[in-house]
């Protein structure tokens, strides 16, 4: 019997594991989505006081797309305290004036490589004025 519940609670927990990450990046991009509700409406000028020079610009049929990356590096390099990782946040490109700073998180598990994580976010402009935007990416809900 024993043997039977171990048998089945390891693919319980690890399906518990996939959808609570899942859980986590629907709030993580709600939250994201939450902070640039303040966008609404801005004139063009501000919203790139704001964020800097956007990566791209595009003329749609909607009206012009203007769009930003910020990229997230997460490494464990040997210059920090007993292994644990940094995140150095930086932006490509232009971006929301982010200023570079390091955080020290528990690693889940060993890692020698730097892993960027992304956010990219496009503005609808439409009579010089943000009418819509979109995300996508993993680092949406860490970099608002």
């Amino acid at each position: 019997m024993n043997s039977l519940l171990k048998n089945i609670s390891l693919p319980i927990v690890a399906c518990a594991l996939f959808f609570a990450g899942c859980a986590s990046k629907a709030s993580m991009d709600a939250r994201y989505d939450a902070s640039l509700q303040r966008w609404r409406g801005a004139a063009v000028a501000d919203l790139e006081a704001g964020w800097g020079k956007p990566r791209q610009v595009q003329a749609t049929p909607d009206g012009q797309l203007l769009t930003w990356t910020v990229r997230i590096d997460a490494d464990n390099g040997a210059s920090g305290s007993a292994g644990a990782p940094h995140y150095a946040t930086a932006s490509t490109g232009g971006g929301m004036a982010i200023t570079p700073s390091i955080k020290t998180a528990t690693p889940a598990m060993p890692t020698s490589a730097v892993v960027p994580i992304t956010c990219t976010t496009h503005f609808t402009i439409k009579d010089g004025r943000v009418a819509s935007w979109k995300f996508e990416g993993l680092g949406c809900g860490a970099v608002d």
